[in-house]
């Protein structure tokens, strides 16, 4: 890690104007709010100077401050004192002090830490990035997840601000990467107009995927279903409700028989007229032969109670039986 106070930098009043503020080689920053950084300098002023490096062209590049630049920019500031950086620094040099200057003042979202491996696979090896800066970053410190990070950078942009805000998960936009733009676009919007869990995401994804590779479809045109579209334009219908009826829509195009599976073996258990508080529990997808049995009570009589009825249901040996009229995948 570079010492500051090591480094050799002159202090040098420069003109915003001469400063190239479009996002540069060392930038690190991906949709970020400056409502809170130019609410401090509006108050204290910049107690961190940006650090600059001389073009050939007389005007800066940026290397570490690039928001810091961008908030008095918009506050409306000609010039501002920054650290010019000495012409032999070097562009390895100069990414090193951007990343360390971001680590002492802000976690990274996501796409953040993309573009921070994305810039020293230009200088390092990657058994090299994955030992020492993949700690650093809290990321876990494998060659697969490096190629994960790496890949964000060439999604477009809306997908990269879901990553960045969390709304959509790293391991569905790696999966993403495989498929067509308009398909991911539309994954995106389906994923991020309503709250789903990472784990609903990943789950119906792989369903989307194989509903359209089964039946020569896009991906685009499964998730257009006019049942989808139905329940997302259903006013009477909250967010997880929503959620949940397109995962059911899903399900039971991918698994057809799984679906008849379950309606049966609903219909057997209701003809059973089980007591409340127990409930049988068929194995994952009727795939197994191990059925679970839950019974909830208070006292160990009551429980006596509840297996002595069960005992004498007329019907509870057939149990296993109830969903083999259904042929499943």
């Amino acid at each position: 890690m570079m010492k500051k106070e090591l480094l050799k930098s002159t202090i040098l009043n420069v003109d915003i104007s001469d400063i190239d503020l479009k996002p540069g080689p060392f930038c690190m920053s991906f949709n970020f709010n400056l409502k809170p950084i130019k609410a401090s300098i509006g108050k204290f002023g910049v107690l961190n100077p940006p650090y600059l490096l001389k073009k050939s062209d007389s005007n800066f590049i940026v290397v570490a401050g690039y928001r810091r630049l961008l908030s008095v920019k918009e506050l409306g500031w000609k010039d501002i004192l920054c650290q010019i950086l000495p012409n032999d620094f070097s562009p390895f040099q100069a990414l090193l002090l951007n990343l360390n200057d971001n680590l002492i003042h802000r976690k990274f979202n996501n796409i953040e830490k993309g573009m921070v491996l994305q810039r020293l696979i230009g200088f390092l090896k990657r058994e090299e990035i994955v030992t020492n800066f993949m700690p650093i970053l809290n990321i876990a410190t494998n060659k697969q997840t490096l190629e994960l990070f790496l890949g964000l950078e060439e999604l477009e942009e809306e997908i990269k601000v879901s990553i960045a805000e969390e709304r959509l998960s790293l391991r569905v936009a790696g999966f993403m990467r495989n498929i067509g733009r308009d398909d991911r676009l539309r994954i995106n919007d389906l994923f991020t107009s309503l709250k789903w869990t990472f784990n609903q995401q990943w789950e119906t994804i792989q369903w989307i995927i194989e509903i359209a590779s089964r039946e020569g479809r896009t991906i685009k045109e499964v998730i257009d279903d006019r049942h989808i579209i139905e329940v997302l334009n259903n006013d009477r219908m909250n967010n997880p409700q929503k959620v949940k009826a397109i995962v059911k829509i899903l399900k039971a195009r991918r698994f057809p028989s799984l679906l008849e599976a379950e309606k049966l073996f609903k219909k057997g258990l209701s003809n059973l007229s089980l007591p409340l508080g127990v409930k049988i529990i068929p194995p994952p997808f009727f795939e197994g032969i191990d059925y679970r049995l839950e019974i909830v009570f208070t006292k160990g009589q009551e429980l006596k109670e509840e297996l002595a009825y069960l005992y004498n249901l007329p019907g509870l040996e057939e149990v296993t039986d109830f969903w083999k009229g259904a042929e499943h995948r």
